[in-house]
C-alpha cells in the first residue's frame, strides 16, 4: 500500500476505504463511519499502519459531516461530500476523537512511522485541524 501525502485521503488504504463509503448508501453512512471509529477505540494492542489510514478516513468523514469547512484535500472525496454529506451525531463526533488520540498515541505504528517522517510537523496540523471540527 502506497502513501503519498500527509492528507487524510493520500494513501491506498484511506482510498479503499472511501471506495467503500461511496459505495453505501447515504443513510448507512455514519454507522459504516462509527464502526470503523469504534473498531480502533476498542481495539487492544498497537494501532496498525493501515487501521491508522482508515480512522483518520473515518473522522475527517465524520469533521465533513459537521462542518462544510471540513475539505479533505481530496479531489474526489470532496465532489462526493458535495451531494452526500454524512449525517453524523455528536456521538459520531466524540468516537471520531477518541480514535483519533488511539491513533496519535503512544501505542500507534501509525503515529511511530509518521514521527520519523520529515513530513510529520504537516500532519500534526492535520490532525489539529480535524480534532477543531469534531470538538465545536
Amino acid at each position: 500500500m502506497g502513501t503519498w501525502h500527509v492528507g487524510p485521503f493520500d494513501n491506498d488504504d484511506a482510498m479503499d476505504f472511501f471506495d467503500e463509503v461511496e459505495e453505501t448508501p447515504d443513510p448507512q453512512v455514519p454507522p459504516k463511519l462509527r464502526e470503523a471509529l469504534v473498531a480502533i477505540v476498542e481495539r487492544p494492542g498497537q494501532v496498525e499502519l493501515a487501521e491508522g489510514h482508515v480512522a483518520v478516513a473515518a473522522a475527517c468523514l465524520v469533521a465533513a459531516g459537521r462542518s462544510r469547512a471540513a475539505a479533505t484535500g481530496n479531489a474526489s472525496v470532496d465532489a462526493w461530500l458535495t451531494s452526500h454529506r454524512p449525517a453524523v451525531t455528536a456521538e459520531d463526533q466524540r468516537v471520531a476523537l477518541a480514535a483519533l488520540d488511539r491513533v496519535t498515541g503512544p501505542d500507534s505504528e501509525w503515529m511511530t512511522l509518521w514521527a520519523k517522517s520529515p513530513a510529520g510537523a504537516a500532519l500534526e496540523e492535520r490532525i489539529a485541524t480535524l480534532r477543531q471540527i469534531l470538538d465545536a
